[in-house]
């Protein structure tokens, strides 16, 4: 009987630590978001990766599409469920963030001060390198920076301009811009939702994914003096 006594009142103490270490319980903002959640989605709590994840119960279809392209046609509701159960894939609609102790404000600013002299860094790399002539603006039209080398020697000074670059991008400090009470919030993984190069059936469900990521950016944001 002492042994029965005693296995229950471990399990019961396990509860009671479970609950405890439950951001939803002991955040306020965050257990707001829980209750504003679209209907049919979840809040959950993984702490072997120290993430919270947002996710619609069923399940949805998504494909790839490209929805950027000119006089895309658009398929009637049949064609496109069968277009989705013969090319598509079933995943979860969800957002996932990962937690870290709340950073104080002045931890946000020394990070963001060493961001700044990496990024002075890697700003001043081209003409360490000296290789500000072969900058291609085709190439780097879509965005980043691109060198097109002329030579061999240009190549290599290029590979070391890069090398370099990677190096110190490595070293930047992701620094959170969504906070609650007591966590810094990361976005993590996400899928179900549509975009550029996704579709989703049914539709709704990226309507509510865009809806709780709204909520969260909303609630959380990082509001500097």
């Amino acid at each position: 009987m002492r042994q029965l006594i005693l296995a229950v009142y471990f399990i019961f103490a396990g509860l009671i630590t479970v609950s405890a270490q439950n951001p939803f319980e002991q955040d306020a903002i965050l257990k707001s978001i829980r209750s504003q959640l679209p209907e049919g989605w979840t809040a959950e709590v993984r702490d072997k990766e120290k993430r919270i994840v947002f996710a619609r119960m069923d399940s949805v279809w998504t494909k790839h599409v490209n929805h950027l392209a000119p006089n895309a046609k658009k398929p009637n509701a049949e064609e496109r469920i069968a277009s989705f159960k013969k090319e598509g894939k079933k995943v979860k609609s969800q957002l996932s963030y990962r937690l870290e102790t709340r950073w104080s404000a002045d931890a946000i600013r020394k990070a963001e001060e060493q961001n700044r002299k990496t990024f002075n860094q890697i700003a001043k790399l081209p003409a360490k390198y000296k290789i500000e002539a072969l900058f291609d603006s085709i190439r780097s039209e879509k965005g980043g920076e691109y060198y097109t080398a002329k030579t061999e020697a240009d190549k290599a000074q290029i590979k070391k301009y890069e090398d370099d670059k990677a190096r110190l991008l490595r070293s930047v400090i992701a620094v959170p811009f969504l906070q609650t009470e007591k966590y810094s919030l990361f976005p993590d993984t996400s899928s179900g939702y549509e975009d550029a190069t996704t579709d989703v059936y049914p539709e709704q469900a990226s309507f509510e994914w865009f809806k709780v990521q709204t909520m969260v950016v909303d609630m959380c944001r990082l509001k500097k003096p």
